[in-house]
């Protein structure tokens, strides 16, 4: 017992084969992609809900709140104009494509979806009907309800996944007695994500405006190195709900000790996973809105977003085993030594 005890656990899984078990967990069940690619197909040939009575009646009056400080010359007052009308032709487009259905997808916490910041205004034949939404108190109600279905719906899809990675199988009637929780929990993790970045956003702005003083570049690495920071560290957060069960504060802990102990390997796990999503993500786009070749994209996309989620549960959970295996052997092997100590000690 003492020397299976003292035995080194089997090594976790590297990042080429995380990315490959989740790409068989996809292949074993395509189910798993359904939620995603219906979401897609909604947003694409299904009703709009615009906001842009309500959006055209705010945005002028905000934007001219935007004025140059006083004193400056001719020049520099020339150019902040040209920007406030920039802004204004910009945010006046965004309100023209803008859905609020795709409040539904709130990746990486929520449904992956090829469409939503693309926000298709065309699809095949007569193009979609679109509802506007003409009250603020309406459309900030619509808003809430649609956050909370899509949760529920992300719970749903991340429930499902981590049955698929952590059993080899799925047992529908326990998802569906799981999910109201794991919803709270995901709801909850959503609300202290925007509450933390509210609260760190005025520190960390002018942190980085008082680095951009001295080097615009030296801004951005400031920028990308506290982003990558939060994300090595909490990433695993979700997992660790999903997969064993914890608490959202207990799995967000055991996140941070999970990257302490395999910081390289998960830099390098985000980033193959952002490199395939986002470049594959550029193949799916290459279809137009009103050509039925954008169904391939969407049906590909799914299925790579869900084999990334996979693939991230599938390096977690055996990153969690092989921590907690090696933290029971060297407790063994210290406890070995102990004794024999003990026994030295007698004789």
């Amino acid at each position: 017992m003492t020397a299976q005890l003292r035995k080194t656990p089997a090594p976790p899984l590297g990042i080429v084969a995380s990315i490959a078990s989740g790409f068989e967990t996809v292949n074993a069940r395509l189910e798993l992609i359904l939620l995603p690619l219906a979401l897609d197909l909604f947003l694409w040939l299904g009703p709009h809900l615009s906001l842009k009575p309500v959006l055209a009646a705010v945005l002028p009056g905000w934007v001219n709140q935007l004025v140059a400080p006083p004193g400056v010359d001719a020049a520099a007052a020339q150019n902040f104009e040209t920007m406030r009308h920039e802004l204004q032709t910009i945010l006046t487009a965004s309100a023209e494509r803008f859905n609020l259905f795709a409040v539904l997808s709130q990746f990486p916490l929520g449904l992956p979806s090829l469409l939503v910041r693309r926000a298709p205004v065309s699809a095949p034949g007569d193009g979609p009907l679109t509802w506007l939404v003409s009250s603020g108190l309406e459309g900030v109600l619509l808003f809430v309800a649609f956050w909370l279905l899509g949760l529920f719906l992300s719970a749903c899809y991340f429930d499902a996944v981590a049955q698929q990675v952590r059993d080899a199988r799925i047992n529908w009637r326990l998802l569906l007695k799981q999910v109201w929780g794991d919803w709270a929990r995901l709801t909850a993790l959503t609300a202290v994500i925007i509450l933390t970045l509210g609260f760190l956003s005025l520190p960390l702005t002018l942190l980085i405006g008082l680095v951009a003083l001295l080097s615009v570049a030296a801004a951005q690495f400031v920028a990308a190195t506290l982003a990558i920071w939060l994300l090595a560290y909490f990433g695993f957060t979700l997992p660790g709900i999903l997969l064993q069960r914890r608490g959202l504060f207990g799995a967000a802990w055991d996140s941070i000790r999970l990257a302490h102990t395999s910081l390289p390997q998960t830099l390098v796990l985000y980033a193959a996973v952002i490199f395939i999503y986002v470049g594959l993500g550029q193949v799916w786009s290459l279809p137009p809105d009103d050509s039925w070749l954008l169904v391939i994209g969407l049906a590909g996309h799914a299925l790579v977003s869900t084999a990334l989620v996979a693939a991230m549960f599938a390096f977690y959970q055996d990153r969690f085993r092989w921590w907690v295996e090696m933290r029971q052997t060297l407790r063994a092997q210290a406890q070995a030594r102990r004794d024999g100590a003990n026994r030295r000690t007698k004789a």
